[in-house]
Parts: C-alpha cells; structure tokens; sequence
C-alpha cells in the first residue's frame, strides 16, 4: 500500500522530489520503494529522462487503479473508525485562504470536544483544489464557501457572512454609519487575485454596482486591507474576517451596507458515500449552532471608530 501511494505521488507530482516531500520520505526511500514495486509487477513503471524520471504509460494506468486502491481502502478504514458514534484516528480537514485564519480558531475546539480521540492535520486550499482532494478521499472535511462545483459533496451551511465595505478611516464614506451598493460606482474596489472564489463573489457585487474599476488583485485579505489602509481603496471584506483585519491600530474602517446585503454562505463539506457521513453532518449541525452568534453581531468596536477617533484622520 505504500508502493501505491509513492507511485499515486510520483504520478501526481511528475518529479520524484516533489512526489517525496509529499510523502514525507527522502528521495532515495522513494526511489527504492518504486523500484520494489517494479520487480513485484514485473512492468517498467518509471524511465530515467535525462536527470529525472518520468512515469510510463503503464506506469500511469497503475498509477490510477492505485489511487482507486488507495480511496478504497480509506473508507474501508472509515468506515471501521465510525462504527461506533465517535470519530477516532486521523481527521484530514483543509479550509479556502478567506475563511481558515478567522474561523478555524473557533471551530477546532468543537471538533475536539465533540470527538477527542481525533488527530487533526489541517490543510489551506482554494476552492477547485479543495474540492479535487475532497472527492478523491485525500481529504475528509472541507471548509468552503458556497456554491461547490461538485455534484458528489455533502454540505452544510455554517454560516452566513455578509461583506463589508473596508476603507481607510480618513475615505469619504467613512462618516456614514451605513453605505449602499450604489456608493461603490465611484470607487476603485481592490480585490484578491484569480483563483479565490471571494473574488468572483466580490466581482458580481461590484458589477451590479457599475464600479468603475478593479484594483490589481491581492495574494490575501491581509494584503489587500493593507492596501486599503495605504490609500489604494476600498474591498469587500467579510464580516467573519472583521474582528482580525479591521482590528482597532488595522488603519481601516468597516462600513454594513443598508439597501441589498451582499454575503457568502460558508459550509462544511464531506463526501456523501463517505461512512461516517452521518457523524459529519451531526458534526456541522453542532457547529452551525456554536457559530449562530456571529449571524448577529455587529462589526467589532474597533471597526466602528469614527474617524476623528482614528490618529491619523483629518
């Protein structure tokens, strides 16, 4: 099963040391174990090319009945883990970049309470590469935001999370306790580069309000509000990000909007043929639940200065 599992990376990755690093071996114990694994098939499954090696044809159509071994056998394991009505052993959970430094924090300990023998590994991927690992069984628990481009992944709804217009304390709508969509016609909105689906949210908010212009997209939210405290202008910043980026020194200010609330639903994700399904979904349930009072706060008090109270404000 490691065989397989060295040859699925191989496969994978297209460079042994790549494919090494993400088994957690050195490039030697790889190379070593491939070639166990050729003189137990008896079938060239690597070529040398050059300094490298590169996996044959055969070498992939093994590659891919491995990955289909590899998930097997996973949820056969699962599967024992949840016979009973607690999670033990390894949980793998990954989470997209906008939600993981500000929601992670509070949903680590429910799981811990709830199923203690568990063993966390965590995981930051954006949305296709979450989902990719997700339904390939590499991956146990997701958290994302809606919708999942997939028709094989399970959800539930955690939360709703509005935006925020984010500026800089001295920015012309910062005196207004509220701003509409409209506002947003005159301004330039900064936001995250290809590839977040926060981006695509943001850029449909910012096309029914007819913004004029797109800023250079951002690698993080963090990124991003630090332009908008440089002056560069404004973004939509989720209200679960709020209390973290628009913390009161931040050198930005948070605004609700007060015609049609722009938001995101964030969601626990698990495959639906996944045999501890049902104990996932008990899982979100709780979680859901642990997490209603964010669906009622206001924006942190340190977002909510005024700009007078802000060092730098006119």
């Amino acid at each position: 099963m490691r065989q397989l599992e060295y040859l699925a990376a191989l496969d994978t990755h297209g460079h042994i040391g790549r494919a090494a690093a993400a088994c957690y071996v050195s490039q030697p114990t790889l190379s070593t174990q491939i070639r166990q694994l050729e003189r137990h098939l008896g079938v060239a499954i690597t070529e040398r090319v050059g300094r490298g090696i590169v996996v044959t044809p055969i070498g992939r159509e093994l590659a891919d009945r491995a990955r289909t071994v590899l998930r097997d056998t996973d949820e056969l394991l699962e599967w024992g883990r949840s016979s009973t009505d607690e999670l033990i052993g390894p949980l793998r959970i990954a989470a997209i970049p906008t939600a993981a430094p500000y929601l992670l924090a509070r949903i680590l300990p429910i799981v811990r309470e709830r199923h203690p023998d568990v063993q966390i590994h965590l995981d930051e991927l954006k949305t296709l590469a979450l989902v990719d690992v997700l339904t390939t069984a590499q991956l146990d628990l997701g958290l994302l935001a809606l919708p999942i481009p997939s028709g094989d992944i399970e959800h539930l709804v955690l939360l709703e999370d509005p935006f925020l217009l984010a500026m800089e304390p001295r920015h012309r709508l910062a005196r207004r306790p509220a701003v509409t969509s409209d506002e947003l016609a005159d301004e330039t909105v900064l936001l995250l580069e290809n590839g977040h689906c926060l981006r695509g949210q943001a850029l449909e908010v910012c096309r029914d309000a007819g913004a004029h212009e797109v800023g250079k997209g951002g690698t993080s939210l963090t990124t991003i509000c630090q332009m908008v405290a440089a002056g560069m202008g404004v973004t939509l910043l989720p209200r679960s990000a709020a209390p973290i980026e628009a913390r009161r020194g931040a050198g930005i200010v948070v605004r609700p909007f007060s015609d049609a609330i722009p938001s995101r639903q964030l969601a626990l994700a698990w495959r639906g043929r996944s045999p501890a399904a049902p104990l996932y979904r008990e899982l979100a349930v709780l979680i859901a639940e642990r997490l209603a009072d964010l669906n009622n706060t206001s924006p942190p008090a340190a977002a909510r200065q005024e700009p007078g109270d802000a060092p730098d404000a006119e």
